[in-house]
């Protein structure tokens, strides 16, 4: 049964100034493919193991910026890259459903039999997946102001126009896709910090708010660097993918799943979020009243306790 609870007010980000994560090192591992797969493993060392998975548009170090949250709520915090994407090499003509077994090779590098999932936004559908192709390995499956699918669930009245133009690029002209994402990619590029004060000047009020933390604001800037480390290619896949078909059923997945979104969140309009809270059986799902996109800065340390509790 879905439960739908209502979020309390919103709090301040209250980060220290701190320098942004001076001591996070890259680990990788080689898959059986050749490829490799690059991570950051922080919080508690013994910690229930939770597997982070980033956003459409970043990389793992877009995260909160304060990684001892993790560690004091008994948390280890595995943050890994999608294929072509900061420290993980491309995986050509890749889908969705590729991606847990990616999954499952890292835990098995780290000795995890059973683990946690947890996406933001463009991550929350793999996390999904996860859930559904791994059900004797996740524990639970966390979706933060994550999308529901563009296409082949039937009704679609929750999207956005920028949302059904990706799906009928993707079904008939991918090249268009192709290439909106060079010209992001170039100017994000070409002059993070403007391509940064843009966006920023286009998000509401809630997200300029935690946008506008120092903290935040450099590990944003760190991200536009990180996320084309390995060429242009990997977030081109990634926008194919999220807007095609996911090649598995919402109301088939039995892990518990756990939804936060916010209901002021433009990027990811929260009728998404009714969808699947709608459609995925075991859902827990949470929204906030005036909150919008980044609510996984303010809700961290909320978010990563309501996902282990």
């Amino acid at each position: 049964m879905t439960r739908h609870l209502a979020g309390t007010a919103p709090h301040p980000v209250g980060l220290p100034a701190l320098p942004f994560r001076p001591d996070c090192k890259v680990r990788s591992i080689e898959l059986k493919d050749g490829r490799t797969l690059g991570f950051e493993d922080v919080g508690a060392r013994d910690g229930l193991p939770v597997i982070y998975f980033h956003g459409f548009g970043s990389s793992r170090v877009i995260r909160h910026p304060d990684d001892a949250i993790a560690e004091r709520l008994g948390v280890r915090l595995i943050a890994v890259d999608r294929p072509g994407i900061g420290s993980s090499s491309v995986q050509r003509g890749r889908r969705m459903l590729d991606w847990p077994g990616d999954v499952a090779a890292l835990a098995d590098s780290l000795g995890l039999a059973r683990f946690a999932v947890l996406g933001w936004s463009g991550g929350g559908p793999y996390a999904l997946a996860c859930a559904w192709a791994l059900p004797d390995r996740v524990i639970t499956a966390g979706v933060i102001s994550g999308p529901a699918p563009l296409v082949g669930v039937g009704s679609t009245s929750y999207l956005i126009r920028s949302h059904r133009a990706a799906a009928r690029a993707a079904g008939s002209a991918p090249w268009m896709i192709r290439l909106a994402t060079w010209r992001w990619a170039r100017q994000q590029q070409r002059d993070p910090e403007r391509h940064l004060d843009d966006a920023v000047a286009k998000m509401i009020e809630a997200d300029r708010v935690v946008v506008g933390d120092p903290q935040v604001r450099a590990m944003m800037l760190a991200n536009a660097d990180e996320m084309y480390r390995q060429g242009h290619r990997g977030v081109y896949d990634e926008a194919l993918i999220i807007s095609r078909g996911w090649g598995f059923a919402l109301d088939e997945i039995r892990v518990p799943v756990v939804l936060w979104h916010g209901d002021a969140d433009p990027t990811v309009p929260v009728a998404m979020g009714h969808f699947l809270a709608s459609q995925v059986g075991t859902c827990r799902a949470r929204f906030y009243p005036h909150e919008g996109h980044q609510l996984f800065v303010e809700r961290w340390e909320e978010i990563l306790s309501d996902l282990i509790s």
